[in-house]
């Protein structure tokens, strides 16, 4: 039995040999979908585990070239990624960015990359670093996302059901009550009989104007704004999130570039700031129809001299039409066929109520600009 013990220990593999570790990392690799790259920063040459080859859907051990490999990438990921890597460069650290790229035709992956640059006397020589496959995390994001965009949604049209229902009833009293003191007063002057029984119904009508004028007021003023959350929050963070939002189901071909000062704070209503972003980028999107050209440049920077920031979002559009230019924000003004026309007046609510303004101009190159300060914070995430 001894002797049959050192036969099985000697045919028990070495768990420290090269063969035993490829085998194990191999195993890791398949169930994480993930591998290992290298790029030497100095002749870019670019080295893959066979896992990397798979993501992109290339022959295994093929030849690489660094720019068809950005290729593949979604162009506004490909930017995000460029940005990252050339910051990390910079500064000899690391980054981490989920990017978009089409394989196979038609097939689109998403995958999360991490990479660390290596330094040698003090320069960046190479980065390493690993790719995964996070496609199905990305779906169930995306689907979560869209579920709470739908909750958004619907929780916006019960609000205006209730807003109308209570404006129908509140409106019917005094409404109801014009007309009939215009019956009676249209009796009184068919039979001539206008006395001092007339001058009771004028009153009448004149409190009942006078009640469905209050009532449109107190509509006016209700303090949906005036309960706005004011804090400080991170308003890069924020519009990256509502850009995200805006495009959702939007066409894919919409160049969008962001350009904002990483970490710029404000101060405000995070969420109420976005509904403004998304609703500007929606009007551009929708601008943008019909047209080859489909670009859309946001852009948020701080302004040192007065404390504020100024947020821009800019299409290449037909731009503004001469005829709504003057009554853009006022409810009920809109060139889209079937829109209520209160996007941009609920916007310009928002932003005066922190203090704020929104305008709008033609761009001399084509199309429309958007713009809206808040008050931002000195301090930076």
């Amino acid at each position: 039995m001894a002797t049959l013990s050192r036969q099985e220990s000697a045919e028990e593999p070495d768990r420290q040999s090269p063969e035993f570790l490829k085998k194990m990392y191999d195993r890791v690799s398949v169930l994480g979908k993930i591998g290992v790259w290298e790029c030497d920063l100095a002749s870019e040459e670019l080295t893959w585990t066979d896992a990397v080859y798979d993501l992109f859907d290339l022959p295994r051990q093929s030849r690489l070239d660094r720019s068809a490999t950005l290729d593949c990438y979604e162009p506004n990921c490909r930017r995000e990624l460029v940005r990252l890597r050339a910051e990390a460069i910079d500064t000899c650290s690391s980054f981490t960015v989920d990017v978009a790229l089409r394989g196979r035709p038609g097939k689109l992956r998403w995958i999360r990359i991490a990479g660390d640059v290596e330094q040698e006397g003090g320069r960046a020589v190479r980065i390493f670093g690993t790719k995964q496959d996070i496609t199905q995390e990305k779906i169930a994001q995306q689907t979560i996302e869209a579920l709470q965009t739908e909750l958004i949604h619907a929780s916006r049209i019960s609000a205006i059901e209730a807003v109308r229902s209570t404006l129908a009833h509140e409106l019917n009293q005094p409404l109801a009550g014009l007309a009939l003191y215009v019956s009676a007063m249209r009796n009184m002057l068919d039979k001539g009989h206008v006395d001092t029984a007339g001058s009771e119904v004028l009153d009448g009508i004149e409190s009942c104007a006078l009640k469905a004028g209050q009532i449109m007021r107190d509509i006016q003023n209700m303090p949906a704004i005036e309960q706005a959350k004011m804090a400080v929050f991170n308003l890069d963070a924020a519009i990256r999130e509502a850009s995200a939002i805006a495009l959702k189901g939007s066409d894919h071909t919409i160049n969008l570039v962001y350009s904002g000062s990483r970490g710029l704070q404000a101060i405000g209503d995070s969420v109420q700031i976005q509904q403004v972003v998304i609703n500007l980028i929606r009007n551009a999107c929708e601008a943008l129809s019909g047209f080859e050209r489909r670009d859309i440049t946001i852009s948020a920077q701080k302004n040192v001299l007065d404390g504020f920031a100024e947020i821009s979002v800019r299409d290449s559009g037909p731009g503004i039409a001469a005829e709504v230019a003057e009554t853009l924000f006022d409810s009920f003004v809109s060139t889209k066929p079937g829109s209520t026309g209160i996007g941009l007046s609920i916007s310009r609510t928002i932003v005066e109520a922190h203090s704020g303004k929104l305008t709008a101009e033609n761009c001399t190159d084509g199309g429309a600009a958007f713009r809206f300060s808040i008050p931002s914070s000195p301090c930076y995430d």
